[in-house]
């Protein structure tokens, strides 16, 4: 066990150093104020103190874990042998910044609460963001920061053992549409081949008509081909459905649809099925609550996973509902039209609600690439170096990579035929088969 002195033990104290320390690093923890008690601990132990008391670890710390303020802060970013770091302190002879209070910063998204620059969509703008600004949103950082506290804790306990973290790689399919031209009804229909005419669409005028006469498959239908690359690949893989009422925003087919409802149905007894929230459920729980109800009465299953529809997070609000509707396990955290990662670590955490200063039971599953993202590279091997980037970074840390496409990259169409064909080589390439 390893004893942490502070002179205040602050919830944000336990949360940072439980999930450093304990989650990532393996390591049982104790936390106390007695000065006394912990000279006397002859085993390993870090002080989160300005003040070294005999040999231990220290940490200088900064002031943000022993405040319950939310408050804009003087954060100023460093090179230290390689890696930014911010909360820097002039201990040259220990760890010379402070690791828990920067981590905490970052993964609690304590930027969001903050005043800050919004997109159209009232999500939050990854310019305004510390890690985009200092340039390692691309970088898992807090897992390279905690690499090197491991090196450090080394040097001073070398009989100290820590858990072997593994490279994992899953992807996640989102449905916002199930078919293409299928089951769309006749008004929907009808604009279609309208806005294809409009268009001088003639390919896809010609496929929608293909579809409709069940003389083609609907390029949407390829849930059956994503399960089975991924099976191939050894990479576990879930699908999203979205489920709502049609809105600007949310267009899949109705719930009512037996078409839709078969599909959702026949790819559940294959593969993990969950909720894909509407953009407007996402600040309405009663919304919510109604497509969860209507997915779970769709697959006879527990829903316990969640992503939001085109990423509209609300800091803490969105989460907080999540939670009240039991929800365990939530895949929204990335930026819309950025590749990266929005909490600075590729490895789940419980989210903390900052306002209630709470640890919650949600675990927050960082995506680091989407095909929204990758798109605006233009061209897919001008995206696969992207994603070669990132997974090396990852697999440095040994870390957790998580991947959401949407099914529309992926189907049979001719405009995403190579696109297709790059993921399909990725898969292959980094799973475990």
């Amino acid at each position: 066990m390893i004893l942490i002195y502070t002179k205040k033990i602050t919830p944000r104290i336990k949360y940072i150093f439980k999930h450093i320390l304990n989650q990532r690093m393996g390591l049982k923890i104790d936390f106390t104020s007695d000065v006394k008690l912990f000279k006397k601990y002859d085993l390993f132990k870090i002080s989160y103190d300005q003040v070294q008391f005999q040999s231990e670890f220290n940490v200088n710390p900064s002031e943000i874990l022993f405040s319950s303020k939310i408050e804009d802060l003087d954060i100023d970013v460093v090179n230290w042998d390689g890696l930014p770091v911010f909360f820097q302190n002039d201990n040259k002879d220990s760890f010379n910044f402070d690791i828990f209070g920067a981590s905490f910063y970052l993964m609690s998204r304590y930027e969001e609460y903050l005043l800050h620059l919004k997109d159209n969509f009232g999500r939050f703008d990854p310019s305004s963001s510390l890690a985009y600004k200092n340039r390692f949103l691309n970088k898992p950082i807090i897992d390279f920061w905690i690499q090197r506290l491991e090196s450090y804790l080394k040097k001073i306990y070398p009989e100290i053992k820590f858990k072997k973290n593994q490279f994992k790689f899953e992807t996640r399919l989102e449905v916002p549409c199930l078919y293409e031209y299928k089951g769309k009804g006749v008004v929907r229909t009808i604009f279609g081949v309208l806005r294809d005419v409009l268009n001088f669409d003639l390919y896809r005028l010609y496929f929608r008509f293909m579809v409709l006469i069940k003389i083609k498959k609907d390029p949407l239908d390829n849930y059956e081909s994503w399960i089975n690359i991924n099976n191939k690949a050894g990479v576990k893989t879930a699908l999203f459905f979205l489920i709502s009422d049609f809105s600007r925003y949310d267009r899949n087919l109705s719930f009512y649809s037996k078409l839709f409802v078969e599909k959702v149905k026949d790819v559940s007894d294959f593969c993990e099925v969950s909720l894909l929230s509407s953009y407007l459920s996402s600040e309405n729980k009663l919304l919510l609550s109604e497509e969860k109800n209507r997915l779970k009465s769709v697959i006879n299953k527990p829903v316990l996973y969640v992503r939001q529809h085109l990423l509209k997070l609300n800091f803490p609000n969105t989460y907080r509902n999540f939670i009240k509707l039991g929800f365990e396990s939530d895949y929204s955290l990335q930026y819309y039209d950025l590749p990266g990662f929005r909490a600075s670590t590729s490895n789940p955490f419980f989210f903390y609600d900052l306002e209630n200063e709470v640890e919650t039971k949600l675990i927050l599953n960082p995506v680091c690439i989407s095909d929204r993202v990758l798109k605006i590279y233009k061209k897919p091997i001008l995206a696969r170096q992207i994603i070669e980037e990132i997974t090396r970074y990852i697999k440095q840390v040994n870390g957790q990579m998580i991947i959401v496409l949407n099914n529309s990259i992926i189907s049979d169409e001719s405009k995403n035929y190579k696109w297709r064909k790059m993921f399909d080589k990725f898969l292959i390439s980094h799973g475990k088969k």
